[in-house]
């Protein structure tokens, strides 16, 4: 699997946890203390979220580890 497909994988398993929670990003940008744009360069580039952003969106009800980790 490449960079871009795994940016797709990703993409659409975040936007399924959205849902599932019923938040939207700009909730998740209030959660994370970043803005939209931020949240978006971390949705496409899954490595580049911290372990302290990680813990947030677990605490919130994420279930994302696996999927970054």
């Amino acid at each position: 699997m490449d960079k871009v497909e795994a940016k797709y994988i990703f993409r659409g398993y975040f936007e399924n946890e959205l849902k599932r929670l019923g938040l939207k990003r700009n909730q998740v940008s209030a959660i994370l203390g970043c803005t939209a744009p931020t949240l978006k360069d971390r949705i496409d580039n899954p490595g580049k979220f911290t372990i302290d952003e990680i813990n947030k969106l677990e605490n919130n009800g994420f279930d994302i580890k696996k999927r970054l980790i």
